[in-house]
């Protein structure tokens, strides 16, 4: 079967291309132009140039249609922000034949920007740190009670969208930043989240249905670059599954789901919502394969229609304390302290010393794949001659390639407004003709 990811950059696409390609399918990638990931793998058959996604996903949209009907595309799987346009033009996909499972596009608009997002975990009796949305910079200012605390703007990336405020004065020099970038215009908002301690813990699931059919969640047992995470270790404590499902069948979702925790005394709560999945491989070597699931509900069958399995009694999770780790993340961190310990790093993970004990690779595993063991070399000395700058330059280049923009979140919501509209005036249309074609009754004298 040719399976499509829709972007090529990103971590969670290099993950599922491996999986994917282990389990015998065709991979392809949806690519802009520049370095990813997916572009240095042998499990990948083919990957296809298409426009940046963010300025304008429409113009990607297209690209990927024109795609899927050149190749002949069987199923398509949201790995990034790209699920927004796909969720709204989803009709579009389906008419071609294509399987696809993403959430309905209110799914969607309820968890893709962060205000929404947290409206939304209020209102499904999940878990968040206090936040306060605010409409000013002199609004932000007041939110002295919440420091320390996280500015975020609905739209954005962990490095583009999201200020750490610790005092007074960071909430009035970001209050500037984010005025002077036009964040409070046209009525627009920002949300300030005060900070927990604790450790994160990334959680995902995938649903049909609105019901839970699999899950897992990992521990940030390390930290790499823009958040990311070097190692992880399985943590699939019962409050997660709880969690998820309260927030599936608030949703009515179906389609992969992943939130972010923080971990406070064994009680999470919930940062961040991304409807999709993230990064499968800890799950998959943990026990529970999330892919397989996402599959089930996204493979047409010979009818067209999604062929969906019965739904388990009880949804699969994976077992506790397995550790994976990405190299290529622990060298972009290391470097960015010098290249010694960048050539530390490389040793620990050659012998499996240090963080490497008793875990596997999840990003870049060679067994299978010489084109791995080619990019690493490559990976590892290029970094080494470019130092910190080159780490800085290859972290900002992928997130380039896949984050929505609110241009881009703006253009999709219009379209969809505009498509109501359509809709709403064929009924009244519909509704009319009906009146006058229908017979009138007469009385008998």
């Amino acid at each position: 079967m040719k399976v499509l990811l829709s972007d090529g950059s990103g971590l969670t696409s290099r993950q599922l291309a491996t999986i994917l390609g282990r389990k015998g399918y065709d991979v392809h990638v949806l690519c802009a132009a520049g370095l990813s990931l997916t572009k240095v793998t042998g499990w990948v058959k083919k990957t296809h140039l298409v426009p940046p996604f963010g300025p304008d996903p429409y113009a990607w949209l297209h690209s990927a249609l024109g795609v899927m009907i050149r190749e002949k595309i069987e199923t398509v799987i949201c790995t990034q922000e790209q699920v927004a346009v796909l969720s709204a033009e989803v009709d579009q996909i389906r008419s071609l034949g294509v399987g696809i499972a993403v959430p309905s596009f209110e799914a969607v608009s309820r968890v893709m920007d962060k205000i929404s997002a947290s409206h939304t975990l209020q209102q499904a009796s999940v878990r968040q740190p206090e936040s306060v949305v605010v409409g000013s910079t002199d609004e932000l200012r007041s939110m002295t009670d919440l420091l320390p605390a996280f500015v975020k703007t609905p739209i954005g990336t962990a490095s583009k969208g999201v200020r750490f405020a610790k005092t007074d004065e960071d909430l009035a020099h970001i209050g500037r930043e984010f005025e002077h970038l036009g964040s409070f215009r046209n009525n627009g908002q920002l949300l300030i989240q005060k900070a927990v301690a604790g450790p994160l813990v990334m959680v995902e699931g995938v649903f049909s249905g609105g019901r839970l059919l699999s899950w897992h969640a990992c521990l940030r047992a390390r930290e790499g670059p823009s958040g990311g995470a070097t190692k992880k270790t399985s943590l699939p404590l019962p409050v997660f599954e709880d969690d998820l499902m309260k927030l599936g069948a608030f949703l009515k979702y179906d389609a992969a789901m992943s939130i972010d925790a923080i971990l406070v005394e064994g009680i999470p709560y919930y940062i961040d919502v991304n409807p999709r999945i993230t990064e499968p491989m800890n799950a998959l070597e943990a026990g529970v394969d999330l892919v397989d699931s996402l599959l089930s509900i996204s493979t047409p069958s010979a009818h067209g229609t999604r062929f969906v399995r019965p739904i388990p009694q009880s949804p699969a999770y994976g077992r506790e304390n397995i550790n994976t780790h990405q190299f290529v993340l622990a060298a972009l961190k290391a470097v960015e302290r010098g290249r010694f310990l960048l050539l530390f790093e490389v040793f620990n993970a050659l012998l499996g010393f240090g963080e490497y004990t008793d875990s596997s690779e999840e990003l870049t595993p060679v067994s299978g794949d010489p084109l791995s063991v080619v990019f690493l070399f490559c990976f590892t000395i290029l970094l080494l001659l470019g130092g910190r700058r080159l780490a800085k330059y290859l972290d900002r280049s992928s997130v380039g390639n896949y984050a929505l923009s609110p241009s881009g979140w703006e253009a999709i919501l219009k379209a969809q407004e505009a498509k109501g509209a359509a809709f709403q005036r064929n009924e009244t249309v519909l509704s009319k003709s009906s009146a006058i074609l229908q017979p009138k009754e007469t009385t008998l004298q």
